[in-house]
């Protein structure tokens, strides 16, 4: 049988896809400010921060090579034209396309296996962080900065941008009212998949730390808002790569370009072996141009997670289509069938509740419609729900099971996308209030 996945599915959350990949609330730098970390001592965004950070750039150059970072005798970190950027990479001599515009050395970079390598390592042991990598690169941040002087890295971390410098904007440092707008101004719940799971992370991290510090770190060396910080810095300036998030220096400060095609990637350091992270030129730059890159195919609300600003949605710049964020659980509310299904998923170990990504360029996911044809799962299909095919269900739920379960799959998406629309003509409600305020101005499309 195939599927009746109806067609009007894809037009509709196409739609819902393309509303919340640039329906967005109105941050403030002001309020960017209000939670500064103690630890990284935030500072306002005048001009003499970007002199600050400035000043810093003869030393983090030289500690550069010194460190290992090769191909990079074409640039240098300088002011950039892009509004409200500060600091970027600039040519100094003419580049043609197809150079290579910087390596950094994969054991400089801050990673996983950093922190593994590092005294962090017998702390995390087998931890596994909400927020996934970005939380343990964050701690090691965290680490490298308590040490002061002492680090390898001292030079680094002084030249990374404070909450609210050149730019540095992003939703960890948005007040509560204005995290509440972004709340119903996307499908994906940035109050669970960032601001709850950098909490959460923190809170066991302080656990650990207070069972027993490194090297003078203890659990009152730095609190949630130098905690913020950190994993802002690692999800603004981190490239994945390998599987993994890699936090380079210099590479760092490249900002992204329309249409960029270079994104970061692995490749070997020649003849002495070992293996760096690279940036190839994709166009020709003249001599003090700025050097732009590609942080990856993204949709809008993941660059506003992890950089803090929306792209244009411009043909060829490296946006993904819309993406929206739909979440349905299985509920005891009119389903006769619940404690059967719950059997099922305790079984499998699998929970009652799924959130699943909506793409407006790609096909439905298969696994949201094997969930959502077990959710539906009722009438004359419920005798899939008998002993005799408990170990089999789930599987069979790959496929359509009868026209009436995908008609009645099709009508949960609807619903979902329905009142998904209805929460943003809130978040417009919401979000002309907020600007009203003294302070606020809306959010600037990069």
């Amino acid at each position: 049988m195939r599927s009746c996945i109806s067609p009007l599915i894809v037009l509709f959350a196409t739609l819902l896809c393309n509303v919340a990949s640039f329906l967005v609330p109105a941050p403030t730098i002001a309020s960017a400010c209000s939670s500064q970390p103690a630890m990284a001592a935030a500072a306002s965004t005048s001009s003499t921060e970007t002199q600050d950070r400035a000043a810093v750039v003869p030393q983090l150059l030289e500690w550069c090579n010194k460190n290992g970072i090769k191909d990079a005798s074409k640039i240098t970190i300088g002011p950039v034209s892009q509004a409200g950027m500060g600091l970027g990479l600039v040519a100094t001599a003419p580049i043609k396309q197809g150079e290579t515009l910087a390596t950094v050395p994969l054991n400089l970079c801050f990673s996983m296996d950093s922190v593994r390598a590092s005294p962090l390592g017998k702390v995390i042991g087998e931890f596994e962080p909400a927020l996934g990598d970005a939380s343990l690169i964050a701690l090691q941040l965290l680490y490298e900065a308590h040490m002061g002087p002492k680090s390898k890295y001292a030079v680094y971390i002084k030249s990374l941008p404070r909450p609210g410098q050149d730019g540095f904007d992003h939703p960890l440092f948005w007040s509560t009212a204005e995290q509440g707008v972004l709340a119903k101004s996307s499908t994906r719940n940035l109050g669970e998949t960032l601001i709850d799971a950098v909490a959460e992370d923190y809170g066991w991290i302080q656990s650990a730390l207070a069972r027993g510090g490194i090297s003078g770190l203890q659990a009152d060396s730095f609190d949630l808002s130098d905690f913020e910080w950190a994993v802002a810095v690692v999800l603004s300036r981190s490239f994945f790569a390998e599987n993994g998030l890699r936090l380079a220096p210099l590479l760092d400060m490249a900002n992204r370009g329309e249409g960029c095609t270079n994104e970061p990637q692995i490749g070997g350091l020649g003849i002495f072996g070992g293996k760096g992270l690279k940036v190839i030129a994709d166009r020709d730059t003249d001599k003090g141009q700025e050097i732009v890159i590609s942080y990856g195919p993204k949709s809008g609300i993941e660059f506003l997670e992890d950089h803090g600003f929306v792209p244009p949605p411009l043909e060829g710049n490296a946006l993904v289509g819309g993406m929206c964020s739909l979440t349905f659980k299985i509920s005891p509310e009119g389903d006769r069938f619940y404690d059967d299904k719950e059997d099922v998923m305790g079984t499998l170990g699998l929970p009652m509740a799924f959130s699943f990504d909506v793409r407006s360029d790609g096909d439905v996911d298969p696994e949201m419609l094997q969930f959502l044809r077990f959710l539906k799962l009722g009438g004359k299909d419920a005798f899939l729900l008998e002993a005799v095919f408990r170990n089999e269900v789930w599987r069979f739920m790959e496929l359509p099971v009868s026209e009436a379960n995908e008609q009645a799959v099709d009508e949960v998406i609807i619903d979902a996308c329905t009142q998904a629309l209805a929460n943003f003509a809130e978040a417009e409600v919401l979000t002309d209030e907020l600007i009203q305020k003294e302070g606020v101005s809306p959010l600037t499309i990069a």
